[in-house]
Protein backbone atom coordinates (compact mmCIF):
# COMPACT_ATOMS: atom_id res chain seq x y z
CA UNK A 1 0.00 0.00 0.00
CA UNK A 2 1.47 3.35 -1.00
CA UNK A 3 1.64 6.16 1.49
CA UNK A 4 -1.12 8.73 1.29
CA UNK A 5 0.87 11.30 3.22
CA UNK A 6 0.66 12.49 6.79
CA UNK A 7 -2.71 13.55 8.14
CA UNK A 8 -3.35 15.32 11.43
CA UNK A 9 -6.88 14.97 12.83
CA UNK A 10 -8.43 16.81 15.80
CA UNK A 11 -9.48 14.10 18.21
CA UNK A 12 -10.84 13.00 21.56
CA UNK A 13 -9.40 9.91 23.23
CA UNK A 14 -11.61 7.66 25.32
CA UNK A 15 -12.13 4.08 26.42
CA UNK A 16 -15.05 1.73 26.97
CA UNK A 17 -14.65 -1.84 28.16
CA UNK A 18 -11.19 -2.87 26.97
CA UNK A 19 -11.31 -0.71 23.82
CA UNK A 20 -9.34 2.53 23.52
CA UNK A 21 -10.81 4.69 20.79
CA UNK A 22 -10.23 8.05 19.14
CA UNK A 23 -13.11 10.19 17.91
CA UNK A 24 -11.81 12.38 15.08
CA UNK A 25 -13.00 14.85 12.46
CA UNK A 26 -11.80 13.57 9.09
CA UNK A 27 -12.18 15.27 5.69
CA UNK A 28 -14.65 13.34 3.54
CA UNK A 29 -12.20 13.24 0.64
CA UNK A 30 -9.59 11.61 2.90
CA UNK A 31 -12.12 8.98 4.02
CA UNK A 32 -12.70 8.01 0.39
CA UNK A 33 -8.94 7.87 -0.24
CA UNK A 34 -7.66 6.10 2.86
CA UNK A 35 -10.46 3.82 4.12
CA UNK A 36 -11.23 0.38 2.69
CA UNK A 37 -13.97 -2.18 3.39
CA UNK A 38 -13.81 -4.73 6.20
CA UNK A 39 -12.51 -7.58 4.06
CA UNK A 40 -9.34 -7.82 6.17
CA UNK A 41 -11.20 -9.18 9.18
CA UNK A 42 -11.45 -12.57 7.44
CA UNK A 43 -8.62 -14.92 6.48
CA UNK A 44 -10.81 -16.59 3.88
CA UNK A 45 -10.83 -14.65 0.59
CA UNK A 46 -14.31 -15.91 -0.28
CA UNK A 47 -15.66 -14.35 2.92
CA UNK A 48 -13.83 -11.15 2.05
CA UNK A 49 -15.45 -11.14 -1.39
CA UNK A 50 -18.84 -11.71 0.26
CA UNK A 51 -18.42 -8.44 2.14
CA UNK A 52 -17.34 -6.67 -1.04
CA UNK A 53 -20.37 -7.94 -2.99
CA UNK A 54 -22.77 -6.89 -0.25
CA UNK A 55 -21.59 -3.30 -0.68
CA UNK A 56 -22.05 -3.15 -4.43
CA UNK A 57 -25.24 -2.09 -6.13
CA UNK A 58 -28.20 0.11 -5.39
CA UNK A 59 -27.64 1.03 -1.76
CA UNK A 60 -24.26 2.63 -2.42
CA UNK A 61 -25.79 4.47 -5.36
CA UNK A 62 -28.67 5.70 -3.19
CA UNK A 63 -26.29 7.03 -0.54
CA UNK A 64 -24.15 8.70 -3.20
CA UNK A 65 -27.26 10.38 -4.63
CA UNK A 66 -28.21 11.55 -1.14
CA UNK A 67 -24.77 13.12 -0.68
CA UNK A 68 -24.80 14.73 -4.11
CA UNK A 69 -28.35 16.09 -4.02
CA UNK A 70 -29.02 16.97 -0.37
CA UNK A 71 -27.59 20.19 1.05
CA UNK A 72 -28.78 19.18 4.53
CA UNK A 73 -26.84 15.92 4.35
CA UNK A 74 -25.67 14.38 7.60
CA UNK A 75 -24.12 11.07 8.67
CA UNK A 76 -23.46 9.57 12.05
CA UNK A 77 -19.93 8.41 12.87
CA UNK A 78 -18.09 5.69 10.99
CA UNK A 79 -16.16 3.19 13.11
CA UNK A 80 -12.74 2.58 11.55
CA UNK A 81 -10.07 0.04 12.44
CA UNK A 82 -6.43 0.79 11.77
CA UNK A 83 -3.26 -1.31 11.72
CA UNK A 84 0.28 -1.00 10.40
CA UNK A 85 1.72 2.45 9.75
CA UNK A 86 2.54 4.79 12.60
CA UNK A 87 -0.56 6.41 14.12
CA UNK A 88 0.46 8.66 17.00
CA UNK A 89 -1.57 10.39 19.70
CA UNK A 90 -0.54 14.02 20.30
CA UNK A 91 -1.95 15.24 23.57
CA UNK A 92 -2.85 18.90 23.96
CA UNK A 93 -3.47 19.10 27.65
CA UNK A 94 -1.37 22.23 28.41
CA UNK A 95 -3.72 25.08 29.26
CA UNK A 96 -1.33 26.77 31.65
CA UNK A 97 -1.34 30.09 29.79
CA UNK A 98 -5.11 30.50 29.79
CA UNK A 99 -6.39 33.58 31.59
CA UNK A 100 -9.09 31.61 33.41
CA UNK A 101 -7.16 29.41 35.81
CA UNK A 102 -10.38 28.62 37.68
CA UNK A 103 -11.76 27.00 34.57
CA UNK A 104 -8.62 24.87 34.16
CA UNK A 105 -8.88 23.65 37.75
CA UNK A 106 -12.51 22.59 37.18
CA UNK A 107 -11.75 20.63 34.00
CA UNK A 108 -9.67 18.02 35.72
CA UNK A 109 -6.54 16.21 34.59
CA UNK A 110 -8.34 13.17 33.15
CA UNK A 111 -10.52 15.34 30.91
CA UNK A 112 -7.50 17.31 29.71
CA UNK A 113 -5.82 14.04 28.74
CA UNK A 114 -8.64 13.27 26.30
CA UNK A 115 -7.99 16.31 24.09
CA UNK A 116 -5.48 16.18 21.26
CA UNK A 117 -4.71 15.17 17.70
CA UNK A 118 -4.32 11.81 16.00
CA UNK A 119 -1.42 11.76 13.55
CA UNK A 120 -1.57 9.29 10.64
CA UNK A 121 1.63 8.65 8.72
CA UNK A 122 -0.21 7.55 5.56
CA UNK A 123 1.07 3.97 5.69
CA UNK A 124 -1.78 2.72 7.86
CA UNK A 125 -4.32 0.18 6.65
CA UNK A 126 -7.75 1.46 7.59
CA UNK A 127 -11.09 -0.25 7.09
CA UNK A 128 -14.68 0.43 8.16
CA UNK A 129 -16.02 -1.76 10.92
CA UNK A 130 -19.36 0.06 11.02
CA UNK A 131 -20.73 2.24 8.23
CA UNK A 132 -19.52 0.31 5.20
CA UNK A 133 -22.51 1.26 3.04
CA UNK A 134 -21.96 4.91 3.95
CA UNK A 135 -18.32 4.47 2.97
CA UNK A 136 -19.37 2.91 -0.35
CA UNK A 137 -21.67 5.87 -0.97
CA UNK A 138 -18.88 8.33 -0.16
CA UNK A 139 -16.49 6.58 -2.55
CA UNK A 140 -19.15 6.57 -5.29
CA UNK A 141 -19.88 10.28 -4.77
CA UNK A 142 -16.17 11.16 -4.90
CA UNK A 143 -15.78 9.07 -8.07
CA UNK A 144 -18.68 11.09 -9.52
CA UNK A 145 -16.62 14.25 -8.93
CA UNK A 146 -18.63 15.50 -5.96
CA UNK A 147 -16.62 18.23 -4.23
CA UNK A 148 -17.06 18.14 -0.44
CA UNK A 149 -14.63 21.01 0.13
CA UNK A 150 -13.74 21.34 3.80
CA UNK A 151 -16.59 19.13 5.03
CA UNK A 152 -15.51 16.71 7.73
CA UNK A 153 -17.17 13.59 9.09
CA UNK A 154 -16.93 12.20 12.59
CA UNK A 155 -15.03 8.90 12.67
CA UNK A 156 -14.07 6.63 15.53
CA UNK A 157 -10.71 4.88 15.28
CA UNK A 158 -9.98 1.61 17.06
CA UNK A 159 -6.80 -0.48 16.92
CA UNK A 160 -6.98 -3.72 14.92
CA UNK A 161 -4.61 -6.61 15.58
CA UNK A 162 -3.89 -9.12 12.83
CA UNK A 163 -3.18 -11.65 15.58
CA UNK A 164 -6.68 -11.16 17.03
CA UNK A 165 -8.96 -10.81 14.04
CA UNK A 166 -11.84 -12.43 15.90
CA UNK A 167 -11.88 -9.48 18.32
CA UNK A 168 -12.52 -7.03 15.48
CA UNK A 169 -15.00 -9.44 13.82
CA UNK A 170 -16.96 -9.62 17.07
CA UNK A 171 -17.13 -5.84 17.25
CA UNK A 172 -18.19 -5.74 13.59
CA UNK A 173 -21.11 -8.13 14.16
CA UNK A 174 -22.07 -6.53 17.47
CA UNK A 175 -22.35 -3.07 15.93
CA UNK A 176 -24.34 -4.33 12.94
CA UNK A 177 -26.63 -6.67 14.89
CA UNK A 178 -27.55 -4.07 17.49
CA UNK A 179 -28.25 -1.35 14.92
CA UNK A 180 -31.99 -1.20 14.36
CA UNK A 181 -33.84 0.14 11.36
CA UNK A 182 -35.95 3.22 11.99
CA UNK A 183 -39.56 2.20 12.56
CA UNK A 184 -42.08 3.22 9.95
CA UNK A 185 -44.13 5.03 12.60
CA UNK A 186 -41.10 7.19 13.46
CA UNK A 187 -40.43 7.90 9.78
CA UNK A 188 -44.02 9.02 9.30
CA UNK A 189 -43.85 11.26 12.35
CA UNK A 190 -40.46 12.86 11.75
CA UNK A 191 -39.03 12.36 8.25
CA UNK A 192 -38.72 15.60 6.28
CA UNK A 193 -37.47 13.97 3.07
CA UNK A 194 -39.95 11.11 2.68
CA UNK A 195 -42.75 12.23 0.32
CA UNK A 196 -45.28 9.75 1.74
CA UNK A 197 -44.55 10.75 5.34
CA UNK A 198 -44.84 14.46 4.56
CA UNK A 199 -48.12 13.93 2.68
CA UNK A 200 -49.60 11.64 5.35
CA UNK A 201 -48.90 14.24 8.04
CA UNK A 202 -50.42 16.97 5.89
CA UNK A 203 -53.60 14.95 5.39
CA UNK A 204 -53.98 14.31 9.12
CA UNK A 205 -53.12 17.85 10.21
CA UNK A 206 -55.03 19.86 7.60
CA UNK A 207 -57.82 17.74 6.10
CA UNK A 208 -60.92 16.86 8.15
CA UNK A 209 -61.42 13.72 6.09
CA UNK A 210 -58.28 12.25 7.66
CA UNK A 211 -58.14 13.93 11.06
CA UNK A 212 -57.88 11.74 14.15
CA UNK A 213 -59.66 9.48 14.97
CA UNK A 214 -60.58 8.74 11.33
CA UNK A 215 -56.95 7.72 10.84
CA UNK A 216 -55.53 5.78 13.77
CA UNK A 217 -52.16 7.29 14.76
CA UNK A 218 -50.92 5.08 17.59
CA UNK A 219 -51.08 1.69 15.91
CA UNK A 220 -49.24 -0.89 13.90
CA UNK A 221 -50.17 -1.45 10.28
CA UNK A 222 -53.23 -3.44 11.36
CA UNK A 223 -56.22 -1.99 13.14
CA UNK A 224 -56.97 -3.45 16.60
CA UNK A 225 -60.10 -5.61 16.61
CA UNK A 226 -61.62 -3.37 19.27
CA UNK A 227 -61.41 -0.22 17.10
CA UNK A 228 -64.79 0.80 15.70
CA UNK A 229 -63.91 4.37 14.75
CA UNK A 230 -60.99 4.67 12.33
CA UNK A 231 -61.01 3.91 8.62
CA UNK A 232 -57.40 2.71 8.73
CA UNK A 233 -54.00 3.29 10.35
CA UNK A 234 -51.40 5.90 9.53
CA UNK A 235 -49.01 3.12 8.48
CA UNK A 236 -51.57 1.80 6.01
CA UNK A 237 -52.20 5.32 4.72
CA UNK A 238 -48.43 5.61 4.16
CA UNK A 239 -48.41 2.32 2.22
CA UNK A 240 -51.32 3.40 0.01
CA UNK A 241 -49.59 6.71 -0.71
CA UNK A 242 -46.42 4.83 -1.62
CA UNK A 243 -48.31 2.72 -4.17
CA UNK A 244 -50.02 5.63 -5.88
CA UNK A 245 -46.94 7.88 -5.85
CA UNK A 246 -44.81 5.14 -7.44
CA UNK A 247 -47.51 4.88 -10.09
CA UNK A 248 -47.44 8.65 -10.55
CA UNK A 249 -43.70 8.77 -11.22
CA UNK A 250 -43.64 5.49 -13.15
CA UNK A 251 -41.06 3.82 -10.89
CA UNK A 252 -40.93 0.33 -9.40
CA UNK A 253 -38.85 1.47 -6.43
CA UNK A 254 -39.59 4.14 -3.84
CA UNK A 255 -36.01 5.36 -3.39
CA UNK A 256 -36.49 8.83 -4.84
CA UNK A 257 -39.72 9.20 -2.88
CA UNK A 258 -38.12 8.29 0.44
CA UNK A 259 -34.76 10.01 0.34
CA UNK A 260 -35.06 13.21 -1.69
CA UNK A 261 -37.44 15.91 -0.54
CA UNK A 262 -39.36 17.46 -3.45
CA UNK A 263 -39.88 21.20 -3.75
CA UNK A 264 -42.91 22.69 -2.02
CA UNK A 265 -44.64 22.98 -5.39
CA UNK A 266 -43.96 19.31 -6.12
CA UNK A 267 -45.24 18.34 -2.66
CA UNK A 268 -48.45 20.24 -3.40
CA UNK A 269 -48.72 18.18 -6.59
CA UNK A 270 -48.34 14.90 -4.71
CA UNK A 271 -50.93 15.99 -2.16
CA UNK A 272 -53.40 16.98 -4.88
CA UNK A 273 -52.81 13.68 -6.70
CA UNK A 274 -53.52 11.66 -3.55
CA UNK A 275 -56.56 13.76 -2.69
CA UNK A 276 -58.10 13.09 -6.10
CA UNK A 277 -57.60 9.36 -5.52
CA UNK A 278 -59.42 9.48 -2.18
CA UNK A 279 -62.13 11.76 -3.57
CA UNK A 280 -62.79 9.20 -6.31
CA UNK A 281 -62.92 6.46 -3.68
CA UNK A 282 -65.42 8.46 -1.63
CA UNK A 283 -67.55 8.93 -4.75
CA UNK A 284 -67.35 5.29 -5.84
CA UNK A 285 -67.96 3.78 -2.41
CA UNK A 286 -70.57 5.71 -0.38
CA UNK A 287 -69.57 4.13 2.94
CA UNK A 288 -66.08 5.61 2.62
CA UNK A 289 -67.54 8.98 1.65
CA UNK A 290 -69.83 8.91 4.69
CA UNK A 291 -66.89 8.21 6.97
CA UNK A 292 -64.79 10.99 5.46
CA UNK A 293 -67.57 13.55 5.87
CA UNK A 294 -68.82 12.45 9.27
CA UNK A 295 -68.29 14.34 12.50
CA UNK A 296 -69.08 11.11 14.37
CA UNK A 297 -67.01 8.49 12.54
CA UNK A 298 -67.80 5.73 15.05
CA UNK A 299 -71.42 5.68 13.88
CA UNK A 300 -70.23 4.89 10.35
CA UNK A 301 -67.32 2.58 11.06
CA UNK A 302 -69.17 0.25 13.41
CA UNK A 303 -71.58 -0.52 10.57
CA UNK A 304 -68.77 -1.48 8.22
CA UNK A 305 -66.20 -3.27 10.38
CA UNK A 306 -66.72 -5.87 13.08
CA UNK A 307 -67.25 -9.56 13.81
CA UNK A 308 -69.66 -9.68 10.86
CA UNK A 309 -66.80 -8.85 8.49
CA UNK A 310 -67.97 -5.64 6.92
CA UNK A 311 -66.66 -3.49 4.10
CA UNK A 312 -63.49 -4.34 2.16
CA UNK A 313 -62.12 -0.79 2.33
CA UNK A 314 -62.54 -0.54 6.09
CA UNK A 315 -59.71 -3.05 6.49
CA UNK A 316 -56.04 -2.06 5.92
CA UNK A 317 -55.49 -5.19 3.84
CA UNK A 318 -58.56 -4.45 1.73
CA UNK A 319 -57.54 -0.85 1.12
CA UNK A 320 -54.07 -1.99 0.09
CA UNK A 321 -55.42 -4.67 -2.27
CA UNK A 322 -57.93 -2.31 -3.86
CA UNK A 323 -55.20 0.26 -4.51
CA UNK A 324 -53.06 -2.38 -6.24
CA UNK A 325 -55.94 -3.46 -8.49
CA UNK A 326 -56.90 0.15 -9.28
CA UNK A 327 -53.34 0.93 -10.37
CA UNK A 328 -53.19 -2.19 -12.56
CA UNK A 329 -56.58 -1.30 -14.08
CA UNK A 330 -55.45 2.27 -14.79
CA UNK A 331 -52.26 1.06 -16.47
CA UNK A 332 -54.03 -1.57 -18.58
CA UNK A 333 -56.73 0.78 -19.85
CA UNK A 334 -54.54 3.92 -19.90
CA UNK A 335 -56.84 5.74 -17.50
CA UNK A 336 -56.19 8.28 -14.81
CA UNK A 337 -56.15 6.69 -11.37
CA UNK A 338 -59.33 8.48 -10.20
CA UNK A 339 -61.18 7.28 -13.32
CA UNK A 340 -60.00 3.73 -12.68
CA UNK A 341 -61.33 3.95 -9.11
CA UNK A 342 -64.71 5.16 -10.35
CA UNK A 343 -64.96 2.29 -12.84
CA UNK A 344 -64.14 -0.19 -10.08
CA UNK A 345 -67.16 0.94 -8.06
CA UNK A 346 -68.88 -2.25 -9.31
CA UNK A 347 -66.71 -4.64 -7.30
CA UNK A 348 -68.36 -6.33 -4.29
CA UNK A 349 -67.29 -5.08 -0.88
CA UNK A 350 -68.89 -7.52 1.61
CA UNK A 351 -66.08 -9.49 3.25
CA UNK A 352 -68.46 -12.31 4.09
CA UNK A 353 -69.14 -13.01 0.40
CA UNK A 354 -67.09 -14.13 -2.58
CA UNK A 355 -64.29 -13.54 -3.38
CA UNK A 356 -63.26 -12.51 0.13
CA UNK A 357 -64.69 -15.26 2.29
CA UNK A 358 -62.11 -17.96 3.05
CA UNK A 359 -59.49 -15.95 1.15
CA UNK A 360 -58.92 -12.95 3.39
CA UNK A 361 -61.91 -13.29 5.73
CA UNK A 362 -62.31 -16.25 8.12
CA UNK A 363 -65.97 -16.13 9.08
CA UNK A 364 -65.70 -18.98 11.59
CA UNK A 365 -63.00 -17.20 13.57
CA UNK A 366 -64.27 -13.74 12.59
CA UNK A 367 -60.86 -12.42 11.61
CA UNK A 368 -58.77 -11.39 8.61
CA UNK A 369 -56.31 -13.78 6.93
CA UNK A 370 -53.32 -11.82 5.67
CA UNK A 371 -51.93 -14.77 3.70
CA UNK A 372 -54.68 -14.41 1.09
CA UNK A 373 -53.54 -11.01 -0.17
CA UNK A 374 -51.84 -12.14 -3.39
CA UNK A 375 -54.68 -14.51 -4.35
CA UNK A 376 -57.26 -11.78 -3.74
CA UNK A 377 -55.42 -9.36 -6.02
CA UNK A 378 -55.49 -12.01 -8.75
CA UNK A 379 -59.19 -12.80 -8.17
CA UNK A 380 -60.21 -9.13 -8.29
CA UNK A 381 -58.05 -8.59 -11.35
CA UNK A 382 -59.91 -11.44 -13.08
CA UNK A 383 -63.28 -10.08 -11.96
CA UNK A 384 -62.60 -6.62 -13.46
CA UNK A 385 -61.41 -8.01 -16.78
CA UNK A 386 -57.64 -7.75 -16.43
CA UNK A 387 -55.54 -10.42 -18.22
CA UNK A 388 -55.25 -13.45 -15.93
CA UNK A 389 -53.97 -17.03 -16.14
CA UNK A 390 -57.32 -18.68 -15.36
CA UNK A 391 -55.94 -22.20 -15.01
CA UNK A 392 -53.44 -21.21 -12.34
CA UNK A 393 -55.98 -18.97 -10.68
CA UNK A 394 -58.55 -21.79 -10.41
CA UNK A 395 -55.91 -24.09 -8.94
CA UNK A 396 -54.79 -21.51 -6.36
CA UNK A 397 -58.40 -20.73 -5.46
CA UNK A 398 -59.25 -24.41 -5.02
CA UNK A 399 -56.21 -24.96 -2.82
CA UNK A 400 -57.14 -22.03 -0.61
CA UNK A 401 -60.75 -23.18 -0.31
CA UNK A 402 -59.56 -26.68 0.52
CA UNK A 403 -61.45 -28.47 -2.23
CA UNK A 404 -60.17 -31.34 -4.34
CA UNK A 405 -62.15 -30.12 -7.31
CA UNK A 406 -61.42 -27.20 -9.57
CA UNK A 407 -62.96 -24.14 -7.97
CA UNK A 408 -65.40 -22.02 -9.92
CA UNK A 409 -64.10 -18.49 -10.21
CA UNK A 410 -66.24 -15.59 -8.97
CA UNK A 411 -68.46 -13.89 -11.53
CA UNK A 412 -66.95 -11.08 -13.49
CA UNK A 413 -68.19 -7.55 -12.84
CA UNK A 414 -66.45 -5.98 -15.84
CA UNK A 415 -65.84 -7.45 -19.29
CA UNK A 416 -62.30 -8.17 -20.38
CA UNK A 417 -61.11 -5.93 -23.17
CA UNK A 418 -59.05 -8.01 -25.59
Amino acid sequence: MNSNGELLLPALRGHIGDWVYYTCLMPISEIALRVDYAKDIHNDKALSRLIQRSLEGERAEHIASYLERTTERFFNSLVLATYDGHPEWLEVGNFGKTSDQGLVSRIGEQALDTLGFLSLSGDEKIFAVDGQHRLAGIKRAIADQTDFGIERLSVIFIAHSEAKRERTRRLFTTLNKTAKAVKKRDIIALDEDDTMAITARRFIETNSWFSSPKILIEASENIPSTNRVSLTTISNLYDVLKQIFKHRIGKKTDTSLRFFRPSEKELDGYYAYALKFFEAMAEAFPAVGQLFGSTEPARVTQLHRGEHGGHLLFRPLGLNVFTSVAIAFAKHHELSLPEAVRQLAVIPTDLNARPYRDVIWDNDRQRMMLTGKRLLIELLSYMVGLPTDRVKLRASYAKTLGTEFEARLPNRVLTEIE
